[in-house]
């Protein structure tokens, strides 16, 4: 028990870093028990990856551990719902989020971004990273309700979902603590917060629909959206429940991206000159095709995914090459690991994105997962690579950044996140 005890607490501590050991050790899969009859696998095999998120995944859910208890707080929305009703959710919503549909979408994002770096501040060792997770939360907010919103309402959302998903890890991490939870208040206290950000959300809907005006933002497209059976729109408490979701997943996953990207540019001086060299004779809607681009923010996600890992639950009993397991097994791929696996790419560690040039389906080969695989890969993968590459098209014409030597610590939590992003950030004379 006591070992036991020592192993959990060194896997919180750092969960990354107990996860690489087990897969050196085990040759890149091995298993735990959860109990009777219940077993945990964590793998980088990137066939048995592929084999859980696309090949076999009708026999694959996400856990309870990871849906009812965030249901509780963040809704009934795509990310913590399963079967036909998951299902039905994702193809109503999913025609919103082709890059065609974006397109109207993109001067909200430009906008949003223009407006954030105009008082992005300069100066010896700033720490980018909770300007940068500001100004990519403004970008959401603004691209989910393009209307003017008191600056205290926003403020308000932003630390209802900083204090819910600071409960959730906790929760989530020390679920002892749920015994303590009718003494303390806690749960009851997080329960109310939900409650008020589903009033605020709900204060807008209505607003929107007294209005009668679209407004191009995702707010409209979920309003617009219908079911294929019937032809219905989406009920009310469901576009809610949707909006907490784009929130709850939009934002924190882009700026973390983004914030590793700009320690990783700096750190890289070569890089970034050649990155800053190819928007020459591009605007800024142009960046979204440059090659150039898109391969280091792919180089930016393979050394940093902000989805480090995820789970699914077998619905049956599976097998898969010399692992066979009874249903209710947990599965964990661990994409941290498999992006940085020698054995797959050529020299791990580098930074280099001509890797993404020299070999263009590396990103589409199935060993590279920066917004996982399959019927439930991120439902917003064109929105953050849109919001990414228009805010380093922007950023790197209007500043210039160098290393401090500060290197940052990996926080392995829902989002793999900086804890600092510390550089020294001097503001061009002349735009480039």
């Amino acid at each position: 028990m006591l070992q036991t005890m020592i192993r959990s607490r060194r896997f919180l501590k750092n969960p990354i870093k107990s996860v690489t050991k087990g897969m050196a050790l085990f040759s890149g899969t091995y298993s735990a028990s959860l109990g009777v009859n219940r077993k945990l696998i964590t793998t980088q095999n990137p066939a048995f990856i592929n084999y859980i998120l696309k090949e076999n995944h009708k026999n694959y859910n996400k856990s309870a551990i990871s849906t009812e208890r965030a249901a509780r707080f963040m809704g009934n929305g795509i990310l913590f719902t399963n079967g036909d009703f998951w299902r039905r959710q994702r193809r109503m919503i999913q025609p919103a989020f082709h890059k065609e549909k974006l397109q109207g979408l993109n001067n909200i994002i430009i906008e949003s971004i223009t407006e954030g770096l105009a008082v992005f501040p300069a100066g010896e060792r700033v720490d980018i990273y909770p300007l940068v997770h500001g100004l990519s939360f403004h970008v959401l907010i603004k691209s989910i309700f393009n209307i003017p919103l008191p600056p205290a309402t926003i403020t308000e959302i932003g630390q209802i979902f900083k204090d819910i998903q600071e409960f959730l890890i906790r929760d989530t991490n020390q679920p002892m603590r749920r015994l303590f939870y009718p003494i303390t208040g806690t749960e009851n206290a997080c329960l109310k917060k939900t409650k008020r950000l589903k009033e605020i959300i709900r204060r807008i809907i209505a607003q929107r629909k007294s209005g009668n005006k679209q407004t191009g933002d995702l707010l409209d497209m979920l309003l617009h959206s219908t079911y294929e059976d019937t032809g219905g729109g989406m009920p009310e408490e469901q576009v809610i429940d949707e909006v907490l979701i784009l929130i709850f997943a939009g934002h924190e996953t882009t700026a973390n991206t983004i914030s590793w990207l700009l320690y990783l540019l700096a750190s890289n001086q070569d890089v970034m000159e050649q990155l800053t060299a190819s928007f020459a004779g591009k605007t800024i809607q142009q960046s979204l095709a440059g090659e150039y681009l898109q391969a280091t923010i792919n180089e930016g996600m393979r050394l940093f995914p902000a989805a480090w890992m995820t789970e699914r639950a077998a619905v049956e009993d599976d097998q898969f090459g010399d692992f066979s397991f009874p249903a209710k097994t947990i599965i964990i791929p661990f994409f941290f690991g498999l992006h940085r696996d020698e054995n797959i790419w050529e020299n791990p560690l580098a930074f280099n994105p001509q890797r993404f040039i020299s070999d263009p389906k590396a990103a589409r080969s199935g060993q590279f997962f920066p917004f996982g695989a399959g019927p439930r890969m991120c439902i917003g993968n064109n929105f953050a690579m849109a919001e990414m590459s228009f805010f380093l098209y922007t950023f790197l014409k209007e500043f210039e950044i160098k290393p401090t030597g500060q290197v940052p610590e990996m926080k392995a939590l829902i989002t793999l996140k900086p804890d600092k992003v510390i550089l020294n950030v001097r503001r061009r004379t002349q735009t480039i």
